[in-house]
């Protein structure tokens, strides 16, 4: 394709990946792979989970020195032996998975690592802090800079994340699921800033499971498939439904469409619930709040962002101390705020944010067995054990690939997730709590953890999902809560429930 047919500027391109190459063990993660990006271009890169997409931006963003083919810049190779090396070369990549430190307040993590000095060589707070209230403001945000980050929710948290990568002195911006914890508004206004960039000559790689936003705000679209590239071209010319089938090799059109569509819910179960919530509140998150969920019932939380049911689904897990009311599972109260104990009883929580369910820097079988150790391979700890016990685990989750002795942190996040589910099947699990599962999943690999979650409720776990996506509630849940401002405005069972009515609630 030349450059013409691309729709972009004719010239040589800023940035030319050639032939790239990568194995993680026996497992292929990228073969052959050319790739191409050029100043003033916003460039999609779709795939399912384990096409190697995130392979392909850490060699880039210099987290992977070790792999065949070779990378230019302005025609020039270069080598990105670390991520320090590839912000020197003016690469910049903002992590799906935020990277932050929530003990430093927001303008320490806009900065960090090169902090202003005054002439003594001490931090210059009153520029490092005047600047960062400005760079937040470009992108619509108006927040307190001096506060700790894990003080502000998930979307505040991303917001900074690609705001530090905005303005680190980037040619080439590489933005990993940047909407995924976004309202629509804050959507638009990511969308408009990234814009602006590119018609400064930012050259942007945009990856995200929402291939809406992909062909919105992308010129040209790359899509992977088992770590080979399938095709590149305009996004004009592509649809969401073509991109899918390129994407998965076969046609979704039922699967997808139904999520657009009216649901039918069941009538409300009779059997006796398995976790009560009764006038839980939790200053400032959510107040008042009472529900009941039956073993093998689905109930979903829904609303917008900032509706605090995601909080919800943290305190019920133990995870975050409501001020008052009681959580009840099997008859017995729960204590307010003990994740070991939650654990023990058999509530688990599966994060949105999955650094809070899993250590990326350890292996994967490591992350399986730390929460039920000693249930799992006794009083005596060995590798040996451990592997026994998860490599049947891998397996029984489809994790790809199904290497138990791989960093955690090198699998694609359909696959992280599989692994945080595995984790939880070592032991007993009453109450599965979900907040945004398929978060940065392609539609295939939606489809493989929501059928995990579906066997643990076929097993009589109930289950609590908490979502800001209506398409994932509607799909999955039996029965809908829907939340705004911390309180439930509506409860829906035995009747047809359409995204509009959801919408209308929230």
């Amino acid at each position: 394709m030349n450059d013409a047919q691309a729709g972009l500027p004719g010239g040589e391109p800023l940035l030319r990946c050639e032939a790239i190459g990568k194995r993680f063990g026996g497992a292929v993660a990228l073969q052959g792979v050319d790739l191409e990006l050029f100043p003033g271009e916003i460039h999609g890169l779709v795939g399912s989970n384990g096409a190697g997409k995130s392979t392909l931006m850490k060699i880039l963003a210099g987290a992977i020195p070790d792999h065949e083919g070779s990378v230019r810049l302005k025609g020039v190779k270069v080598s990105l032996a670390s991520p320090g090396a590839a912000r020197r070369l003016g690469i910049a990549m903002v992590y799906q998975e935020l990277s932050g430190i929530g003990q430093l307040s927001v303008a320490e993590n806009l900065f960090l690592g090169r902090q202003p000095q005054t002439r003594l060589r001490t931090i210059d707070w009153k520029t490092m802090n005047d600047q960062s209230r400005a760079y937040l403001r470009e992108m619509g945000q108006d927040i307190d800079v001096k506060q700790r980050l894990d003080r502000y929710p998930l979307v505040v948290r991303q917001i900074v994340e690609i705001a530090r990568g905005l303005h680190s002195g980037a040619r080439v911006l590489i933005l990993d699921e940047p909407t995924s914890s976004l309202s629509p508004p804050e959507t638009r206004r990511l969308f408009a800033l990234l814009n602006q960039l590119k018609s400064r000559g930012l050259a942007m790689v945009f990856i995200s499971h929402f291939i809406e936003d992909v062909l919105e705000i992308c010129d040209r679209v790359t899509i992977l498939k088992d770590g080979r590239r399938v095709s590149t071209g305009p996004s004009r010319t592509l649809t969401k439904h073509g991109v899918i089938e390129s994407m998965l090799g076969h046609d979704l059109h039922g699967a997808d469409s139904a999520y657009e569509t009216a649901i039918t819910l069941p009538k409300r179960t009779t059997t006796p619930s398995v976790l009560t919530v009764q006038n839980l509140s939790r200053a400032g998150l959510f107040d008042d709040v009472s529900l009941e969920v039956a073993p093998g019932e689905c109930l979903g939380l829904y609303g917008f962002v900032g509706a605090g049911h995601q909080e919800l689904a943290h305190a019920i897990a133990g995870g975050l101390a409501a001020d008052q009311g009681s959580i009840v599972v099997d008859g017995q109260s729960l204590p307010r705020g003990n994740v070991p104990r939650a654990v023990e009883r058999g509530v688990v929580l599966v994060a949105g944010d999955r650094s809070k369910t899993l250590v990326r820097s350890s292996e994967i079988y490591k992350n399986c067995t730390v929460s039920h150790l000693r249930k799992s391979v006794g009083n005596w700890l060995t590798r040996a054990r451990e592997l026994q016990v998860v490599q049947p685990l891998l397996a029984r989750v489809q994790c790809r690939p199904p290497n138990p002795d791989l960093k955690a942190g090198f699998l694609s996040g359909g696959n992280q997730q599989k692994v945080v589910l595995s984790k939880w099947l070592l032991g007993p699990v009453r109450v599965l709590v979900l907040e945004e599962p398929t978060r940065g999943m392609d539609v295939g690999a939606k489809d493989e953890v929501m059928r995990l979650v579906a066997d643990l409720k076929k097993s009589g776990a109930a289950v609590v999902l908490a979502s800001t996506e209506p398409e994932l509630v509607l799909a999955h849940a039996d029965r809908v809560v829907v939340m705004r401002r911390g309180r439930i405005t509506g409860e829906f069972s035995d009747v047809a429930l359409d995204k509009t009515t959801l919408m209308k609630h929230a």
